[in-house]
């Protein structure tokens, strides 16, 4: 594929959009993993990461099915979540080792992803911050119930966003009126 997907990815604005999420940094988090979790136990895929994608890296905040030490961030070149986050649309491989798209590409051997199927997590905003996805490490085709669940449950990760966001803004404005109260006061 060519690298059409860039311009998107590197965008000024969805690159603030990820810092302004709160998600940099983020690993291992409860309601990120039981969304993984889930993912895994409805598909039997037996890999999943939802990503965190800056103009640099792709960062997991949550992962299964990987060896234990495994690096879980890497340049945006060697990941697939690129093409969903370039083109703001779910992507699916079924073989990437024969899929013209995919032919020779650096996610294959970093990450095992021979099957691939990834959908977009979004702000309130519609700002793609990352993505949602499951992998194999053999040729399979996704059927319509994995499709689905990838889609589901990649939505629902956009919601714990919006609801992570809505609580800082909260707690900002809360902070700015406990300020504002005491300077009254004073």
């Amino acid at each position: 594929m060519s690298n059409q997907w860039e311009h998107q990815v590197r965008d000024t604005g969805r690159v603030a959009a990820v810092q302004r999420s709160g998600l940099i940094g983020v690993t291992n988090d409860d309601a990120f993993d039981r969304l993984m979790e889930l993912a895994i136990a409805v598909t039997g895929a037996p890999r999943g990461v939802i990503a965190l994608v800056d103009d640099e890296y792709t960062t997991a905040i949550s992962a299964s099915g990987f060896p234990e030490g495994l690096a879980l961030f890497a340049p945006i070149a060697y990941s697939f979540c690129r093409y969903v986050v370039g083109y703001g649309q779910p992507f699916m491989v079924e073989d990437s080792l024969n899929d013209s798209r995919t032919i020779g590409d650096p996610a294959i051997e970093a990450f095992g992803a021979v099957a691939w199927i990834g959908f977009p997590i979004e702000d309130p905003l519609g700002n793609v911050l990352g993505n949602f996805c499951l992998m194999d490490p053999e040729p399979r085709e996704w059927s319509m119930v994995d499709i689905q669940t990838v889609a589901t449950l990649a939505r629902a990760a956009g919601t714990e966003v919006a609801l992570r966001l809505e609580r800082a803004t909260s707690a900002a404005a809360r902070a700015q009126l406990a300020e504002f109260q005491t300077r009254s006061i004073s």
